[in-house]
C-alpha cells in the first residue's frame, strides 16, 4: 500500500500538555475540526514519546514546558527518528517564546500562542488551531508524496527549473538581498544568512510571526550568522553586513532609497496577501527602489505572499529565486511565484547561498560544520 493511500481518512493528532484544560480544550477544538481527530494524549515527555511509538501520529502538538523532560528534547528525539509535522503550543512571553525560535529551529513548524484571556483570546486561538493544522496536514502530504517518490524512485523528484537564467548585467551593483519566508522558515532563512554572510551585502527578511517574536529570530540569526541582525526600526539604514527582520504583526516593512542610502520604512496598512508584515509589499518596494541592483529570494511557505513582488522584482530587472520544493516544508509561496514566472531559478535550499554568490561572482563559502 502505497505511503498517500494509507494516509486516507482523518488526519490523526497526538496532543503532548501537561495541563488537564489544555488537553481538553485542543481535543475539542482538533475534533471539530473537519478531517482531523485526536487519537490520544499525554502530559509528560515521556508519556508522548511512548504515545508516539504506539499510536503513530500523523501531527503533533507540542507544549514546551513539561514535566520531566523537556519539550524541545522531545522534539529533537521525534524528529531525528522519523519527522512528522510538529505544532507548538505555547504561552506568549517569558522564556517560552525563547523556546518557541528554538523549537522552529530544530524544525517544528509552526507555533501557536495559548490563550491568555486578553491579548490572545480563546476565539482566535480556536482559529489560529484550525489554519496551523491545515499547514500541518499540506506539510505531511509533501513529506508522505516524497517518501514515495524516493522508494520508486521516480524522475520527477528532481526539481523543476525554467527554461532560462536572467543574470542581471550589473549583478556586481547588486546593493540588497531580499528575503521572504513562512512557515518552515525559521531554520530556512538561517541557513540562507549563513551561507551568504560573508557578502557583506544589507540583507531585508519578511518571517511571517507574531509580535514579540521577531526580535528574538532577529537576536538568534546574529548569533548564528555573524551579521548584525535586528528588527527593523522606521528611518533605520542598512549598511553592509547588516541585516533587519520585519517586525511582526505590526507594520509593512519597505526599503526605500534615498540619496543613495537604503532605508527602512514601516508603514501602518491592511493585511496585503493575509499577512502583516507582507513579503509582497516589501518585495514591491525594493523593485521601486532597486530595480536590477537587488536579488529576491522566496523561501517555504503555504499561500502565495510573495509571489507577485517577486515577479515585480524579476520585471524590474533583479534576480530571482525559489526554494525548490522538494526542500520546503510547505511549497505554497514558491510554487505560486514559479507559476507567474517569477522564478530565475529554482534552487534547493542549501545551494541558495550559493547561487546568490554565483550571481555576484563571487565563491560560494565553505562550510566549516
Amino acid at each position: 500500500m502505497s505511503t498517500l493511500t494509507a494516509s486516507a481518512g482523518p488526519v490523526k493528532v497526538l496532543v503532548v500538555d501537561d495541563s488537564i484544560l489544555m488537553q481538553k480544550l485542543m481535543t475539542q477544538i482538533i475534533n471539530s475540526t473537519p478531517g482531523f481527530q485526536v487519537i490520544g494524549v499525554a502530559g509528560s515527555a515521556e508519556e508522548g514519546w511512548d504515545a508516539i511509538q504506539e499510536l503513530r501520529p500523523d501531527i503533533l502538538t507540542l507544549d514546551m514546558e513539561l514535566p520531566g523532560r523537556h519539550g524541545l528534547k522531545l522534539l529533537a528525539r521525534v524528529l531525528k527518528q522519523d519527522p512528522l509535522p510538529v505544532l507548538i503550543v505555547s504561552a506568549f512571553g517569558g522564556p517560552g517564546a525563547d523556546n518557541t525560535i528554538q523549537a522552529l529551529e530544530l524544525g517544528a513548524i509552526d507555533f501557536i500562542e495559548k490563550p491568555d484571556g486578553a491579548t490572545h483570546t480563546l476565539e482566535g486561538f480556536m482559529k489560529h488551531v484550525a489554519a496551523a493544522l491545515q499547514r500541518a496536514s499540506a506539510s505531511r502530504r509533501l513529506m508522505a508524496a516524497a517518501k514515495e517518490m524516493v522508494t520508486q524512485q521516480r524522475p520527477q523528484s528532481a526539481p523543476a527549473r525554467p527554461a532560462a537564467l536572467h543574470v542581471p548585467a550589473n549583478h556586481g551593483k547588486v546593493s540588497l538581498i531580499a528575503i521572504g519566508a513562512s512557515t518552515g522558515g525559521v531554520p530556512a532563512v538561517q541557513t540562507v544568512m549563513r551561507d551568504a554572510a560573508h557578502l557583506r551585502l544589507p540583507i531585508a527578511v519578511v518571517q511571517h510571526m507574531p509580535a514579540g517574536y521577531t526580535a528574538k529570530f532577529a537576536a538568534r540569526l546574529s548569533a548564528a550568522t555573524g551579521l548584525d541582525v535586528r528588527e527593523a526600526a522606521d528611518g533605520e539604514r542598512l549598511r553592509p553586513g547588516m541585516a533587519v527582520v520585519a517586525p511582526g504583526g505590526l507594520k509593512h516593512l519597505e526599503i526605500e532609497e534615498r540619496r543613495g542610502e537604503l532605508i527602512c520604512h514601516l508603514k501602518d496598512a491592511p493585511l496585503v496577501s493575509g499577512h502583516c508584515p507582507s513579503v509582497d509589499v516589501m518585495f514591491h518596494s525594493v523593485a521601486r527602489a532597486l530595480g536590477s541592483h537587488a536579488i529576491g529570494a522566496l523561501l517555504t511557505g503555504m499561500g502565495r505572499d510573495g509571489a507577485d513582488g517577486l515577479l515585480a522584482m524579476r520585471k524590474a530587472g533583479a534576480a530571482t529565486l525559489i526554494q525548490s520544493g522538494e526542500t520546503c516544508v510547505v511549497n505554497g509561496m514558491p510554487k505560486a511565484a514559479f507559476e507567474l514566472g517569477a522564478a530565475d531559478r529554482v534552487v534547493p535550499l542549501d545551494q541558495i547561498g550559493g547561487a546568490i554568490a554565483g550571481l555576484l561572482g563571487e565563491r560560494p563559502q565553505q562550510r566549516t560544520a
